[in-house]
């Protein structure tokens, strides 16, 4: 299992992971498969290092176990080995996020991902129960613990980090989504050199880095991969400069993005760059085409 993690960390390293949109049918939560090859195609070409499949941007929490399954299989088919694949697996219920694990596992994963049990608070003890029954399934599959507190209500601190890196021998690291550089960092600092932490929030992206994130997971890298490439690739070469500048472009796009509206404008830019992934979940809010002319005027200055 070392060797996994370690061959896993040296792909993903300086590099962004794009939290890949789900293609679905308008109106629905049916996925629409026959789009994600383009997706995937459209991603690799701009030289990320991975994918994160059915997180928070890919909408993972709100299919059901059987279309939650039908986009693993077809991102895993469309990538082809060609990159890392990380399959979000984590769910309110242990029991589903042990059959998602499973039947990850079934399809060769490169990686699970399980978001803490959400809306319910829980203390430690309960969330190292959940995610000890998720590896206990998959012994052999490298696991990564997610912590977006600010969504979930529950976070992975740097005492759960420390415990469960100490005691779950599959897992891998973290990816961790807290808008707190200070909470990043404490966490980095509980964590083995040997593990794997990945930073999910966009707007302290290149602090993250800067204090031993070994690279990115980005919703916004779906759909604009480019600045999140060059800002890793910049910051990879010692070259500050270009990677400052890359993150304030970021938090420029940022602020484009109508309030309420991040899935929606993320899939509204993905459609105008061509690719059909439809519209979100029937409860979120669509966004309106102007995302993506907003954003490349920032990019074009």
């Amino acid at each position: 299992m070392k060797e996994k993690v370690l061959i896993l960390k040296q792909k993903l390293a300086n590099g962004v992971s794009p939290a890949m949109a789900t293609p679905m049918d308008n109106g629905s939560h049916r996925v629409n498969a026959a789009v994600i090859p383009d997706l995937v195609d459209f991603l690799i070409s701009k030289n990320v290092k991975g994918l994160f499949i059915g997180g928070t941007t890919g909408e993972g929490i709100l299919l059901d176990a059987d279309e939650r399954k039908k986009l693993h299989e077809s991102a895993l088919a469309a990538v082809n080995g060609r990159v890392p694949v990380l399959l979000h697996i984590g769910s309110q219920r242990t029991e589903t996020a042990v059959k998602l694990a499973r039947h990850a596992a079934s399809i060769h994963a490169d990686a699970i991902a399980a978001v803490t049990p959400y809306f319910y608070g829980m203390h430690d003890d309960g969330l190292a129960a959940y995610y000890h029954k998720i590896a206990e399934a998959v012994p052999d599959l490298p696991l990564f613990g997610y912590d977006i507190p600010h969504m979930a209500v529950n976070g992975i601190g740097p005492e759960l980090a420390a415990r469960l890196c100490k005691s779950i021998p599959s897992l891998a690291g973290f990816k961790s989504s807290n808008s707190s550089a200070r909470a990043v960092g404490r966490l980095l600092e509980a964590v083995p050199s040997d593990r794997i932490v990945l930073a999910g929030n966009e707007s302290i992206a290149l602090g993250s880095l800067a204090l031993g994130a070994d690279g990115l997971i980005s919703g916004l890298s779906t759909a604009v991969p480019e600045p999140f490439v060059a800002l890793t690739q910049a910051f990879a070469a010692g070259n500050m400069v270009e990677a400052r500048c890359q993150q304030r472009l970021i938090n420029q796009l940022l602020t484009k993005i109508p309030a309420g509206e991040r899935l929606g404008a993320i899939k509204s830019i993905l459609t105008s760059r061509g690719i059909l992934v439809g519209t979100p979940e029937p409860t979120l809010p669509p966004s309106n085409a102007g995302v993506w002319p907003a954003m490349q005027a920032v990019l074009t200055e």
